[in-house]
């Protein structure tokens, strides 16, 4: 015989919370994995056909057979439930789910601890989206499958700056076609699978801090349901257009519009009716909005201030306006090097604030900015600012998309 000394009244508790607490409504990552295939997988069964050769099908019911299996009969939790345990430990219990069955496992099994090994969350977080893209393909959810397709385009645009990895150089041109909208027409079940598999270990290259620009928001409203099963073509992602508007302006340097923000010559209210309406058929019929939210994250003052710091200036027509100071044979090898400075950003940049003169680069020339390295030269250092005052972009009166 023994004794049992509940010092913290735990039989108390459960004689009136037999089943427990709630938890504080945060769903764990295992727990919706484990729904959404218990989901996917009970679908499917349902309905055969959607999965050509029930890969699908038997790579979920394996995958919830494996994590059933691990859970530990000896744990608290799991002894709760261990008669359900035990029978969906058994392989044959996933071939024909009944309605009871999935039940049974979304609200009680999917919660239990489990001691399957698992790899590294992001890859998780990109299991979930797969399964969200692969359920609302099959309900016919329109908004779900856009939202998560648009998520799955931004991990593929930044899998693009990780080229120097092995693993990841070698899925380069299949990260690329992500990001068209080739790639999703027709898609299927097995073809998102297939993505799932091929992207889901690349996804921890990401750096650290840009991972949160991809899963900040993990719980996803259901916007709204449609019958039918044809996805219709994605728009465009606002990272997919800042990229083709960055790769146009930059291949179409010869432009009239374009050179004349390069050369600082004055656009006409017409020229600036053309330059948005390129920029907004890049980015076909969603180009107005894809460029108002550009403008506003780029944070630039003007649509011309923008573009010109895309193109930069010609470095012809900076070193021209510069001139008398590279000719002054009174400054300075150090002071000279400062005005290089500025034609070397100007050129690359196309646009230099003033304050900028007191930073990096500059600074490093002397720390106290262009005042104590033109001591006693009060005209220089006057000139230079109202020159950058003068190479400012120039904005005409403008169409309706201007500003951020």
């Amino acid at each position: 015989n023994f004794r049992v000394f509940d010092f913290c009244y735990n039989f108390d508790f459960f004689k009136e919370n037999p089943e427990g607490i709630e938890g504080s409504g945060v769903v764990p990552l295992g727990t919706r994995l484990f729904r959404a295939r218990v989901d996917l997988l009970g679908q499917l069964q349902n309905d055969p056909e959607r999965d050509d050769g029930l890969e699908l099908e038997i790579g979920l019911a394996d995958q919830l057979h494996a994590e059933v299996a691990a859970m530990n009969r000896d744990n608290f939790i799991v002894r709760m439930h261990l008669e359900a345990v035990e029978r969906f430990q058994k392989r044959e219990a996933w071939e024909r789910l009944g309605d009871q069955d999935r039940q049974e496992l979304t609200q009680h099994l999917a919660a239990l601890p489990s001691q399957i090994e698992t790899d590294d969350v992001e890859s998780r977080l990109f299991d979930l989206t797969a399964l969200k893209m692969q359920l609302a393909l099959l309900e016919g959810n329109q908004n779900l499958f856009e939202k998560q397709r648009q998520r799955v385009a931004t991990v593929a645009e930044l899998l693009e700056d990780k080229t120097a990895i092995p693993a990841v150089a070698q899925q380069a041109a299949y990260l690329q076609a992500i990001q068209t909208p080739e790639f999703w027409e027709g898609m299927t079940l097995d073809l998102l699978e297939e993505m799932r598999r091929r992207v889901r270990g690349l996804v921890p290259f990401i750096d650290r801090q840009k991972r949160t620009v991809v899963y900040s928001n993990l719980k996803d409203d259901i916007l709204g349901i449609r019958d039918g099963e044809v996805i219709p073509m994605p728009r465009m992602t606002g990272a997919q257009y800042e990229k083709k508007v960055r790769e146009y302006l930059r291949g179409h340097l010869d432009n009239v519009v374009i050179q004349r923000l390069r050369t600082n010559r004055p656009l006409t209210p017409k020229n600036l009716e053309e330059l948005q309406a390129m920029l907004i058929q890049i980015g076909e019929e969603d180009g107005e909005i894809l460029l108002s939210d550009l403008l506003a994250r780029s944070q630039a003052p003007s649509l011309v201030h923008f573009v010109r710091a895309l193109v930069g200036m010609e470095r012809e027509a900076v070193q021209a306006a510069f001139s008398k100071f590279l000719s002054d044979e009174s400054l300075s090898a150090k002071q000279i090097r400062f005005v290089e400075l500025i034609i070397d950003q100007l050129s690359e940049n196309g646009v230099i604030e003033a304050k900028a003169l007191y930073e990096a680069p500059f600074s490093a020339l002397h720390s106290e900015g262009p005042e104590a390295l033109f001591a006693g030269k009060e005209n220089v250092v006057e000139g230079l600012f109202g020159q950058l005052e003068q190479l400012a972009p120039q904005v005409p009166e403008s169409p309706a998309i201007q500003t951020g």
